[in-house]
């Protein structure tokens, strides 16, 4: 018997949020980071859709440049640093926040 759809999607959901730790473990590697993050966007579209609020803070959370017209960021391929308020590190918190709010739990 296949589960609701809307429970495999929370299921995919709490994934995304333990892997956070993984990859805080791991270093983390920029690409994984952003494997994660667009594996989990995707998720997020699936279960919520593309202009969802949801969809929108993870975002924002994640994948927002930080960055100055000066530097090159994300789509400019520099590797992104961990440190500061737009390093992996502090991305990884707010996504966790994110993740967190959509599944009512608390941050």
């Amino acid at each position: 018997m296949a589960a609701e759809p809307a429970t495999d999607s929370r299921a995919y959901v709490e994934k995304a949020l333990q892997h956070i730790a993984r990859l805080r473990s791991t270093g983390p590697n920029p690409f994984d980071y952003f494997q994660w993050a667009d594996e989990t966007t995707n998720i997020l579209v699936s279960r919520f859709g593309p202009e969802s609020d949801e969809v929108k803070a993870f975002r924002l959370a994640v994948a927002d440049r930080g960055r100055t017209v000066d530097q090159r960021g994300i789509l400019d391929n520099m590797t992104l640093g961990l440190h500061g308020s737009w390093g992996i590190w502090a991305r990884l918190d707010r996504a966790e926040r994110v993740l967190r709010q959509i599944l009512g739990r608390p941050t």
